[in-house]
């Protein structure tokens, strides 16, 4: 890794210090605003962005080391890590049994399966640069994607047990008897990245592609590295949300076949 000279410091110092006047001055209207209306937010915001401003700094201080990684075993392990810290987010969400282990086997799945199958195909390089990044943005929707599917699959269920309850006393199965719900609950979690990628490069130009072009990347390949990473969610989310659905629904159903009513209230 190559070190920061004082001179670079200086440097660094010098262009951003417009950015910060500028960011403070927003901070200060916004202040300002809040005070002028009267909704007592001024603490708030001056503490909230003094953390989030240390707490990204820090980080950006751990990425400068991260990105200079290519050792694919730390990479893989910082990875899981992220997959984990996803999975306990999402836990806080559904106080159920044994959710934190189905999310984080859903969402590591499904994230480490096509990040792994692109790196295998040598479309991206086992960088830190490329594989953290890149990582962060596929874990994240995936972890979006399978606790959709969870509250389409809690909602559906609770309005249909009776449904459910009627199937299964006329000797239907549990995954028969579920299986329109599953349907529509995948089909929840796959819409919203669906659309993002409908309207890709008329509505919305998404951060990865322009942080690429900001770097000097040509737009075509900048463009094409953004429609792989679309699809790389896609698919790593419709994975997830295939394991989260099948584990669920495990867990809806007693051993005798009965609906766990008590759980899904």
């Amino acid at each position: 890794m190559t070190p920061i000279i004082p001179e670079d410091i200086v440097t660094l110092a010098t262009d951003m210090f417009p950015r910060i006047i500028t960011s403070i001055v927003l901070l200060l209207i916004l202040i300002g605003l809040s005070y002028w209306q009267r909704i007592e937010m001024e603490k708030l915001f001056l503490i909230s962005f003094t953390r989030g401003l240390i707490q990204i700094i820090l980080m950006a201080t751990i990425l400068i080391v991260i990105f200079e990684l290519q050792n694919l075993w730390i990479l893989y392990i910082i990875l899981l890590f992220m997959c984990s810290f996803a999975a306990i987010t999402a836990k806080r969400r559904f106080p159920y049994p044994n959710i934190f282990q189905i999310e984080l086997f859903s969402i590591t799945v499904g994230s480490i399966s096509v990040m792994t199958f692109v790196m295998i195909v040598e479309i991206i390089p086992t960088e830190g640069t490329y594989i953290i990044p890149m990582g962060g943005m596929v874990i994240a929707n995936v972890m979006v994607m399978t606790t959709i599917v969870l509250e389409r699959i809690v909602a559906d269920v609770k309005k249909s047990k009776g449904i459910i309850e009627a199937a299964l006393a006329l000797g239907d199965t549990p995954w028969n008897a579920v299986r329109s719900i599953t349907r529509d609950s995948f089909r929840a979690g796959l819409l919203p990245s669906t659309n993002r990628v409908a309207v890709l490069g008329i509505v919305t130009i998404p951060g990865l592609m322009s942080g690429m072009i900001i770097g000097g990347i040509n737009p075509i390949e900048a463009a094409i590295y953004q429609v792989i990473i679309f699809l790389m969610i896609l698919v790593g989310g419709f994975i997830g949300e295939l394991i989260i659905g099948f584990f669920f629904i495990k867990e809806l159903f007693t051993t005798e076949d009965q609906l766990r009513l008590a759980l899904i209230n």
